[in-house]
Order: structure tokens, then C-alpha cells, then sequence
């Protein structure tokens, strides 16, 4: 009879284990799966430059359960302003923040925010690389590409043309890397740059169409996507090109894409922004999720497009991602 009782004793104590590890293993798995908030904040946000990238963004927050919120910005009236839109991010609950640093910017002005939540950069270059994770194209190489195809095309004669270059903002060290590969590699060539303007889209708009007239080229490079909407916006207005001008640039918007199929753009160098985004997301996953601390610059490839490739399938996935 005791034994029987120690056994029934033992079975019960057995069952109320079972359902004590149930119940706790119930309530951290709905901890675990309780969605981080990540804020991405990156300049004018609502261009369709940034279009594919979002879509990146929200594929990843699907498949991580994160909870995106991708910040309605304007363009920044310098890093103090972007900081402040950071710092109210994370005082509205955000864990982790996804920032393209504005012109200017370096980690130091971002240590004070990676104290208070996950950081991942975007397009964002920075020294030294291993104080956060940075996810971005290779910018020294994408310049390098551009200038291989205008060489590949023009062949011997390319020390007969005159260059015009649109360098972009070139207080960003991306831009500056772009501005170096396409320079380097056309100087080999014994190439004529006739002339250079930089600055944000709007800054060279009020000297493109002046030099453009005064000092007419055969090629023009442009380094961003912003800086070539503006190039085709004034040649759709009307900007005389006499038909020399071939251009060459850096893009991934559907405008510079419908510029390229119309033969307005030779060639489009185009950073997989898809890709930027995904990897982007799933770094700071990783961060809040798996807590690693896995410091490393994440490389996007890059597409170098013209209308004899651009209906191949494969660009076609890269240009135009199906989400799921």
C-alpha cells in the first residue's frame, strides 16, 4: 500500500512538472517572438531611389518578425538635424536603427546613439570599419565600372572626347570613392575630363545647363541616381545635347531604368538595393534576436546594365524583386 502511494506521489509530482515547464516554456517563446521595433532613417526617404531597398527592408522584417518602421524623412539640414529624428526613434521604443549617415557625418556623431540601441549603417563609409556593421556597394569599384564601359566603348578614340562629370556630393567618402574609381581608370586611358561639378542634385542643377552650353561634351558621367533624375528631368525640358551626348552613370530608380530602355542613358551601374535592405535588416536581427556582435562591412553586388542585357531575366529579378 506505501509503495503504491510513493508511485501515485511520484506520478502526480511527475505531471506537475510537466505542465510548471510547459507553461514557462509557453510564456518565453511569446517573449522571443515579441517583434523588436527598428526605425530605418535615411535622406528623402520617400524617392523612388529608395524604392527596391524598402522593399528589401520589409521582406527581412517579415521573415524576422521585425517590426519596421521606415521614418517619413526630407533631406537633413546637416547631421544634427538627422541625429535629433535618431534620438527620437529610440525614445519612442526603437531597439535598433538602420541610418544612411547625411553628408558630413562620422561614427563619432552615431557612438552616443549605438549606446542606447543596435546600429547599422548604410552607404555609409566609415574609419575605422569595425566599430559597426556596414552594409553598401563597393564604391570604388562601381566608378571603376563605369569608367570601363565608356572606355570598352569608345575604344581608341576615347582620348579624343571630352568628359563632363557630375561627381554628386563629394563630402560624402562614398561619393569621393566613386569620383577616385571613375578618374583613376579613365586617366589610364589617357581620357579628358573638360570639367566637374559637384554637389547635391539641386546644387549642380544651377550650373548643369550653363556648362553644358558653354563647354559642350561628348560623354558626361553622373555618380548618383539623384544627380541623373536631374540630368534626364532637363533633358526631357529641353537641355540641347545636339545628340553627342552619351551618358553614363550610377542609378536603381524606375526613372533611370525607363531613361536606360528609351537610349537617353548608355549604361546604368546599379547597386543591388534589394539586397542592401535585406542584409541590412537581417544584420540587426541578428543583433536583437541572436544578441551576436559580429562587426563587418556586408558588400552589395552591383549590376552594370545596358539595353542589350536589360530584359535578361536575371537583371530583370535584381531590377524587379517579386516579395513574397
Amino acid at each position: 500500500m506505501k509503495k503504491n502511494r510513493l508511485y501515485f506521489g511520484m506520478i502526480i509530482a511527475f505531471l506537475v512538472a510537466i505542465v510548471v515547464w510547459t507553461s514557462y516554456q509557453m510564456w518565453n517563446v511569446g517573449k522571443e517572438e515579441e517583434a523588436h521595433k527598428v526605425s530605418v532613417i535615411v535622406e528623402n526617404s520617400g524617392l523612388d531611389r529608395w524604392s527596391l531597398m524598402r522593399q528589401g527592408l520589409e521582406q527581412a522584417a517579415r521573415d524576422y518578425n521585425i517590426d519596421l518602421n521606415y521614418v517619413s524623412t526630407s533631406g537633413f539640414d546637416g547631421v544634427s538635424a538627422e541625429l535629433d529624428v535618431v534620438r527620437r526613434e529610440i525614445e519612442n521604443g526603437a531597439k535598433g536603427i538602420i541610418v544612411q549617415m547625411a553628408s558630413g557625418g562620422n561614427t563619432e556623431d552615431i557612438a552616443e546613439v549605438a549606446l542606447k540601441a543596435s546600429v547599422v549603417l548604410i552607404e555609409t563609409d566609415v574609419t575605422p570599419e569595425d566599430l559597426y556593421v556596414v552594409v553598401g556597394p563597393d564604391n570604388i569599384r562601381m566608378g571603376t565600372a563605369l569608367a570601363k564601359a565608356v572606355t570598352e566603348d569608345f575604344g581608341p578614340e576615347l582620348s579624343d572626347r571630352k568628359i563632363g562629370i557630375l561627381s554628386g556630393n563629394q563630402k560624402q567618402l562614398a561619393m569621393q570613392q566613386r569620383f577616385s574609381g571613375v578618374t583613376d581608370s579613365l586617366a589610364d586611358e589617357g581620357a579628358q575630363v573638360a570639367w566637374c561639378i559637384e554637389g547635391t542634385a539641386e546644387q549642380e542643377k544651377e550650373a548643369f545647363g550653363a556648362m553644358l552650353r558653354e563647354t559642350p561634351v561628348d560623354i558626361l558621367i553622373v555618380l548618383g541616381n539623384d544627380e541623373l533624375e536631374m540630368v534626364m528631368d532637363e533633358f526631357a525640358a529641353g537641355e540641347p545635347t545636339d545628340g553627342k551626348c552619351v551618358v553614363y552613370g550610377v542609378g536603381s530608380s524606375e526613372k533611370t531604368v525607363y531613361y536606360l530602355d528609351k537610349g537617353w542613358i548608355d549604361t546604368l551601374v546599379v547597386p543591388n538595393e534589394f539586397n542592401m535592405g535585406y542584409q541590412s535588416m537581417e544584420a540587426i536581427a541578428g543583433q536583437l534576436i541572436y544578441h551576436t556582435d559580429v562587426v563587418e562591412k556586408c558588400e552589395v553586388d552591383y549590376l552594370v546594365v545596358d539595353r542589350t542585357n536589360l530584359y535578361d531575366e536575371d537583371i530583370q529579378k535584381i531590377l524587379f524583386p517579386i516579395v513574397q
